[in-house]
């Protein structure tokens, strides 16, 4: 009796180990996915403060100018690219690891990237033809005035026309589809996306003097309310109502020189001229710049492409049997 007792007693108490065995090893377990879960959801937030920090660098006044755009694109991309190559790296998650959802939901933005810099590109260089045909036209003035002035025109707008392959909302799954680093990498690039699309939607629209770009690109970015660009946003959201058609300033100061020129008198058109010539030479650098940096931009996209094909290449080939 006493020993069957305490068979019982002994049963119980191994029972009691099994059990709190067991239960530590799940609570470890849950704690482990837990803190692994709290990491990665910390590694996004981390990632857009590092975005927003970026954006309040930029100065919030005279949004649609060249020179804004200058410093939008000299210090943006690549800050942002730097913070999400850190993302990757803190969620432990390179390109060569990522679903095929991840690749090509970044391969569908970057393309769609490109060719909104090609629209850029166009609208820029067409600026460079007028610029050259209005040099042109001041160094004609003095001696034919008459052919001068088949060269001395507004810089007319440019033409935007969104062409982008296929559907890019119908490519945009749910995040609630996602969990862990699937999720934060489609997070992220969503957030790329929507500072890139807000950066050549505010730069289309100054170039072809009108709104449509930006409007259509905030469409299909679904807006900016949750994006670090929120703040930026807000002020074209301001600047719409008091403008009609949005001009970058530069060009916007230029036309009125050649306005003023065209009317100016005899005796007022060298002052006129010097003017003009002056802001013409600015634009010129700031152009170059401009240029430069654009065609940078276009580099790094397609490098980031390019990588990630690369990856996506070397992990889907099918292995080489072993002789």
């Amino acid at each position: 009796m006493v020993f069957s007792a305490a068979q019982k007693s002994s049963n119980k108490l191994e029972n009691l180990n099994e059990h709190t065995h067991h239960h530590d090893h799940r609570r470890h377990h849950h704690h482990q996915h837990h803190h692994q879960s709290h990491q990665v959801s910390s590694s996004l937030q981390a990632f857009r403060s590092l975005a927003s920090n970026s954006i309040s660098q930029l100065p919030q006044s005279e949004i649609l100018s060249l020179s804004w755009i200058h410093k939008f694109i000299g210090l943006l991309p690549s800050s942002i690219n730097k913070a999400f190559a850190k993302l990757l790296v803190d969620i432990d998650y390179p390109m060569s690891s990522w679903d095929s959802e991840s690749v090509q939901l970044f391969l569908s933005y970057s393309s769609n990237l490109l060719d909104l810099y090609n629209s850029i590109s166009s609208c820029l260089s067409h600026i460079v033809q007028a610029r050259i045909s209005l040099s042109h036209g001041l160094s004609l003035l003095e001696n034919s005035p008459s052919s001068a002035m088949k060269h001395l025109k507004s810089i007319p707008p440019g033409s935007f026309n969104l062409s982008f392959g296929g559907d890019p909302i119908a490519e945009d799954r749910e995040v609630k589809d996602f969990s862990g680093e699937e999720m934060v990498v489609h997070e992220a690039v969503n957030e790329l996306k929507r500072i890139g699309f807000w950066m050549c939607g505010i730069f289309l629209s100054g170039l072809c003097s009108d709104w449509k770009p930006y409007l259509e690109l905030r469409k299909i970015a679904a807006g900016y309310d949750d994006s670090s660009v929120f703040t930026l946003d807000s002020r074209i959201s301001e600047l719409m109502l008091i403008r009609k058609m949005p001009v970058l300033k530069e060009i916007e100061d230029i036309n009125g020189s050649v306005a003023k020129l065209l009317a100016a008198s005899d005796a007022g058109k060298l002052d006129a001229s010097m003017e003009l010539q002056k802001q013409l030479h600015m634009l010129e650098k700031l152009m170059d710049d401009v240029n430069q940096e654009m065609d940078e931009l276009f580099g790094n996209v397609m490098a980031q492409r390019n990588e990630l094909i690369d990856c996506f290449r070397i992990t889907t080939q099918p292995q080489k049997s072993v002789a």
